[in-house]
């Protein structure tokens, strides 16, 4: 039977389980979740299967452990049902993945299906890391941890993912190459692919349930239009299971189809699991957006649209793992599956893991604050006699500036008329000696500031500091992806001139580790003015009794900004909404000493913080 994955958030979607052939199936299906889908015509779908048969007409059978035949999957030779559920390693804190197998277990899943995210672990190109941040890059741990509870991993190393996830998984530095195409077959994209597999599938290959011809003799990709991989990689059509989205059960269907949850769901979901297949929920359990990660949408109506921190996603498990009415609905469906469901070991758990208490650890006043100018100074210094964008920053061995904000500065004498010409993305402060004088996002397209019309600001006659702090609010998941450069793409005239002006002072504010540990410890915090010195970095300490428990952080009365808490990046708020709380793990707060808070506020702060034991009430 084909698995078909049902996507849980205000709907279900029915997606058929890409290439799975180990304990670990790597696989990667094209997201077609933001467009509208054509049905295939059916030639196109003769084609497909005469691709997928053998001399004899026969169509493919796979040779290896996980096997199917007749509509069936066979694990080691015995009919096997999949009943997986979307679970990102990346966006829950190591502490609680035991806790959320537990659960998953005890929903009746036998198997747990993640993407890898590449960007995720080779942020600076050539320098791998799948152990650090907190854990949240131990990929193997992740996978060994499923297997002690008897569950299966179906892992989706991309190289491209979706996934709501900054720029599908893709690492930034790849748009360095003015020629570069992604997804692809463009070399400077498959060499890239190259090296992120050669060394993530070390980390995992032995971990596989099957090794008859090692993984390295695997195809693995959600990019169809690829066509060929170095390094002896076997083409798909010959070594991976072939599958099909379906919009009905009955064969043939290819729509990609959206349902509603509720009454809907497990009447869908009731017909699914009568019928014999295997599924995947995406997503099981929800998570988090944790830094810079949350990325970006391209809606059809609505255009660019980035993602807020939370990954809920409305999920049987929420974004702090907690059950659900969802989860419950779905249990009592599995449960009656559970005589050809295998693990592992053991068997499904009878009790569900009761969900962790939150803390409402209450209000907290804001001591002190590190003003703009003492945060630049912590900054590399980067003088141009163009404008750039952050991706073609000579920083870090050629790898250019990933996230945060980037500064543009540059002195001028007494100036009437600024024009910004080109493309800004994705929003922008303007500064006129310190003062916020004008802001604009990606929704405008024409960026012109009239100073001479402005009563409120000093011009002095022969030198004056413009800034313009553009924000990398996340690039889009989804097409177009070859254009998703951040910063200014484009010129900056003053008073009607035609000479674009040069020779700027660009500061790239990343809050990377370095540079957030040398403002962390700074000097120059002083005691809040009478005033709002906004843009800055705000601080708090506050302390907690007993075992740290999860909370969530308030950020109503502030405007817009990133939040740290002991260093470590909770993600985006926005007074905009829709989410006004952000999900505190408590495994990042200590009890034995202070916590330590970081606002890095753009434009208005407020003036204290409050934590609450519930999320954002919508």
């Amino acid at each position: 039977m084909k698995p078909i994955q049902i996507k849980v958030k205000h709907v279900v979607r029915l997606v058929i389980i890409l290439f799975i052939a180990v304990i670990i199936w790597f696989a990667g299906v094209p997201s077609f979740r933001h467009q509208k889908f054509v049905p295939m015509p059916q030639n196109e779908i003769q084609k497909i299967y005469k691709k997928i048969k053998d001399g004899n007409g026969k169509l493919y059978q796979s040779e290896g452990s996980l096997r199917f035949k007749n509509r069936q999957f066979y694990l080691d030779g015995k009919p096997f049902r999949i009943f997986s559920g979307a679970f990102h390693y990346f966006r829950v804190l190591p502490q609680y993945w035991n806790e959320t197998f537990l659960k998953m277990k005890a929903s009746g899943l036998n198997t747990v299906e993640t993407y890898v995210a590449w960007n995720f672990h080779e942020e600076i190109k050539g320098s791998f890391n799948f152990v650090g941040n907190k854990g949240l890059l131990n990929v193997r741990e992740f996978i060994e941890t499923a297997k002690s509870h008897g569950l299966f991993v179906i892992l989706r190393p991309g190289p491209y993912i979706c996934a709501e996830w900054e720029f599908g998984g893709l690492p930034s530095w790849l748009l360095r190459d003015t020629e570069m195409k992604v997804r692809s077959n463009y070399e400077g994209y498959l060499s890239g692919v190259d090296t992120y597999f050669a060394h993530l599938i070390p980390h995992i290959q032995h971990l596989q349930m099957m090794k008859k011809h090692g993984v390295v003799e695997m195809f693995f990709t959600s990019d169809p239009q690829i066509k060929s991989w170095k390094n002896g990689l076997y083409p798909i059509a010959y070594e991976a299971l072939p599958t099909v989205n379906f919009k009905h059960l009955d064969e043939g269907g290819q729509e990609l189809v959206d349902f509603i949850e509720g009454l809907e769901l497990k009447e869908i979901l009731t017909k699914l699991l009568d019928s014999g297949a295997s599924i995947n929920f995406y997503m099981f359990r929800g998570g988090t957006n944790f830094g810079f990660m949350n990325g970006a949408k391209i809606y059809h109506k609505h255009g660019y649209k980035p993602v807020v921190t939370s990954y809920d996603y409305m999920a049987p498990l929420s974004e702090a793992g907690d059950t659900t009415e969802k989860y419950q609905v779905i249990r009592e469906l599995l449960m009656k599956y559970q005589e050809n469901v295998r693990h592992f070991h053991g068997a499904t758990l009878k009790e569900i893991p009761e969900n962790k208490e939150k803390a409402a650890y209450g209000t907290f006043p804001i001591n002190t604050y590190l003003s703009f100018e003492d945060l630049l100074s912590e900054s590399e210094k980067i003088e141009s006699k163009m404008i750039l964008t952050m991706e073609h920053l000579t920083l870090y061995h050629g790898s250019g500036q990933n996230y945060g904000y980037i500064l543009y500065r540059k002195i001028l004498p007494k100036t009437k008329t600024i024009n910004i010409k080109g493309i800004m993305q994705d929003r922008m402060q303007v500064f006129w000696n310190g003062k916020e004088i004008a802001a604009f996002d990606w929704t405008e397209n024409l960026y012109q500031i009239h100073l001479d019309l402005m009563t409120d600001i000093n011009i002095d006659e022969k030198e004056n500091k413009l800034d313009l702090l553009v924000e990398n609010l996340g690039r889009v998941n989804v097409r177009p992806l070859n254009e998703q450069f951040k910063g200014i793409m484009g010129e900056v005239f003053t008073d009607g001139s035609k000479e674009e002006l040069k020779d700027w002072v660009i500061y790239p504010l990343d809050f990377r580790s370095q540079f957030l540990n040398s403002v962390w410890i700074h000097s120059h915090y002083k005691q809040l003015p009478n005033f709002d010195p906004s843009p800055a970095l705000y601080s708090a300490e506050f302390d907690i009794e007993g075992t740290p428990k999860d909370t969530y952080l308030s950020m109503e009365g502030w405007t817009k900004g990133i939040v740290f808490i002991n260093s470590f990046n909770l993600g985006r708020y926005w007074k905009h909404g829709p989410q006004q709380r952000l999900y505190v793990p408590g495994s990042i707060l200590q009890n034995k000493k202070a916590n330590t808070i970081r606002i890095f506020e753009q434009k208005k702060a407020g003036k204290e913080v409050v934590f609450y034991n519930s999320p954002t009430p919508y």
